[in-house]
């Protein structure tokens, strides 16, 4: 996700490669992600002491022996931005104290510029810092800024929402080519009718009730799949999926002290 978030304030132009630094502990993966930025790595001391703001992209596993580094190092006058999933605000607190950070919660759909980006500002973090995370993330699709208690929810619907819309899209696309329709066909036709029935919402349309009478003829097609869909309660299966990963989200934060 560190990589995609790069390339994506890169390609945007929304911070120029003169002004980024980054440190990866494994020195083949640094050498691998300098030949692709054309940015050198450095020094976990350097980067802080030459950084204003800083993304924390690393495993929740990783951030305990991370943060006293980062605190050792010095944070005074410094900005974070962590993308960690189940890591609070009050837990970069202990370790850092009165240091601005904002939670964000981006997801794979940043790559294609059509991500959701879930913003949780800390309480240090003030409206000018909020601003500059709402606008280095806008770059990668859309944002939505949400108090810290709905994030684990959040993680479900959008940070782990895109694997579970790739299931989806992979079951109809498989039930297509097994009826003789080329796969990747199939799968064109499913992620485009996905991607526009969402662009109708996203664009304010009508209510989602006033969308399916307009779509669902009587003795129709659409109505005979309605109809089975709520015979198999997929909405509410659907539900039991988002809810999962939201308990694993609420699990992990009780597992990083």
């Amino acid at each position: 996700m560190g990589q995609i978030i790069c390339r994506s304030l890169e390609r945007s132009k929304a911070v120029s490669r003169s002004q980024m630094l980054f440190h990866r502990r494994d020195p083949q993966k640094a050498r691998a992600a300098e030949q692709e930025f054309g940015i050198t790595s450095t020094s976990l001391e350097t980067l802080i002491e030459k950084s204003d703001l800083i993304f924390l992209c690393v495993r929740p596993s990783q951030a305990g022996p991370l943060l006293p580094q980062l605190s050792r190092s010095g944070m005074e006058g410094k900005k974070l931005i962590s993308i960690l999933a189940g890591a609070t605000l009050s837990y970069f607190e202990k370790f850092l104290g009165p240091v601005p950070v904002i939670r964000a919660m981006p997801n794979v759909a940043s790559e294609a510029g059509e991500g959701m980006t879930i913003l949780t500002p800390g309480p240090y973090a003030d409206e000018a810092f909020q601003s500059e995370a709402r606008r280095l993330f806008a770059c990668m699709g859309q944002t939505v800024e949400l108090p810290e208690e709905h994030m684990h929810l959040a993680i479900g619907i959008a940070g782990s929402g895109p694997a579970f819309v790739f299931v989806l899209l992979d079951a109809i696309a498989r039930l297509a080519a097994d009826s003789g329709v080329e796969y990747g066909k199939a799968l064109q036709m499913a992620s485009q009718t996905f991607l526009g029935a969402a662009k109708i919402l996203l664009k304010g349309g009508a209510p989602i009730e006033d969308l399916l009478r307009q779509i669902a003829v009587p003795n129709g097609t659409t109505e005979a799949g309605l109809k089975k869909m709520r015979e198999l309660e997929l909405g509410a299966r659907y539900q039991e999926v988002v809810k999962a990963a939201a308990r694993r989200s609420a699990e992990m934060s009780q597992e990083i002290k």
